[in-house]
C-alpha cells in the first residue's frame, strides 16, 4: 500500500493526526454532556488547544488529570457532589469508535513507509482511547507506529513550530521527506512552515483510505 501517485515520491514517512483522522470525533457531545450536568460557560473554541484555558494547559501537559478534573468540576453547581466518573464519561464523550479499515490500513502502510502519530490530546483522553484501542485489537495503539507523540507529552500543541521540530527530532527523520495529515487546516499548514509535506484531509468527504492505493 503506497500513496497516490499524485503526492511527492521522496516521502518516507508519514505522521498522521489522530482525532477526525485515525478516529472520528464529534467535540459537541461532550459540550452537550457537560451542560446536561450543569455546566453552561463552555463553548467549543474555549476547550481547543491555544485557547488560553485550563483546557489548553491539559492539552500542553502543564496540569495533571486530577487537576483537570477539579477545575471542571468547579464549573459544575454542586459539582462536588457529582463522582468523578460521570465527569470523566462526559469530557470523554466527544471520542468515537476505532473503523478497523483505517487501523488494517496503517498496518499495510508501515510495511513501506515510517509511520508516526503526532495528535493534540490530553492524559484522560488518552487513556481512554488507548484502553477502548487494546480491548477492540487485543494490541496496543502504539504498537502501530513508530512512534507516537502527544501534545502533553511534547509539552507543546499544533499549529506552533516546535511541536513538529520536536516530533521530527525525535523521530530522527527530515522533514522534506515527510508527509503530515490532519483535518485541521492551521496544523497543516504549522507542518508546511517547517518544511514537511502536509495534507488537509476534509473531513465528510474522504478518509485517510482515499490517499492510498495498491
Amino acid at each position: 500500500m503506497k500513496l497516490r501517485k499524485d503526492f511527492p515520491q521522496n516521502i518516507k514517512n508519514i505522521f498522521f493526526d489522530f482525532g477526525g483522522v485515525i478516529m472520528d470525533i464529534d467535540l459537541t457531545r461532550t459540550i452537550d454532556a457537560l451542560r446536561a450536568l450543569g455546566v453552561s460557560v463552555l463553548t467549543v473554541a474555549s476547550t481547543q488547544a491555544g485557547s488560553g484555558t485550563f483546557f489548553d494547559a491539559h492539552e500542553r501537559g502543564e496540569i495533571s488529570s486530577r487537576e483537570f478534573f477539579q477545575k471542571l468540576r468547579a464549573l459544575i453547581p454542586n459539582g462536588e457532589n457529582i463522582p468523578e466518573e460521570k465527569i470523566r464519561h462526559a469530557w470523554n464523550a466527544l471520542l468515537g469508535v476505532f473503523l478497523p479499515e483505517r487501523i488494517e490500513l496503517l498496518q499495510k502502510l508501515s510495511k513501506n513507509y515510517r509511520i508516526f502519530l503526532l495528535s493534540n490530546t490530553n492524559p484522560a483522553h488518552r487513556e481512554y482511547f488507548c484502553e477502548v484501542f487494546r480491548k477492540q485489537f487485543g494490541f496496543t495503539l502504539d504498537s502501530v507506529f513508530d512512534k507516537a507523540f502527544f501534545s502533553d507529552e511534547l509539552h507543546s500543541v499544533k499549529p506552533a513550530r516546535e511541536i513538529y521540530e520536536r516530533a521530527l527530532a525525535a523521530a530522527g527523520v527530515a522533514a522534506a521527506e515527510s508527509l503530515f495529515i490532519d483535518d485541521n487546516p492551521a496544523n497543516v499548514a504549522g507542518a508546511q512552515a517547517v518544511g514537511m509535506h502536509a495534507y488537509h484531509l476534509a473531513v465528510g468527504a474522504e478518509t485517510i483510505l482515499d490517499l492510498f492505493e495498491e
